[in-house]
């Protein structure tokens, strides 16, 4: 059984075949097949070239090596609160119109 890092998965190429796919996921090969032909197949996208079956080496690695949460952005970085309306405000507060507004089209323009 082959060791399966992030960068043998990457070495395989952009696509590998259902066989090294169900090593990766260390599931048996034919039951692998069986939810592909069943339509169970949810972890992967599946390419079909013919007859022969393709799996996306990408969406191994997005499944196996999810991507880290986003750091926080620091403090200094942030936009400060913008002064909102909120739902029991009038619109008067914040100056909106609250009379119909006027859309100008460009059939009505010319």
């Amino acid at each position: 059984m082959t060791a399966w890092t992030r960068e043998a998965i990457e070495a395989l190429g952009p696509v590998t075949d259902v066989p090294t796919t169900a090593s990766i996921v260390d599931l048996n090969e034919w039951s692998v097949y069986e939810a592909i032909r069943r339509g169970g197949w949810h972890w992967t996208r599946v390419l079909r070239l013919g007859r022969t079956i393709k799996i996306p080496t990408h969406d191994l690695i997005a499944l196996l090596y999810p991507a880290a949460p986003t750091p926080d952005v620091p403090a200094p970085f942030r936009d400060a609160p913008s002064p909102q309306v909120n739902g029991t405000e009038s619109q008067a507060v914040c100056g909106c119109a609250t009379g119909p507004r006027l859309i100008r089209s460009a059939d009505a323009a010319g």
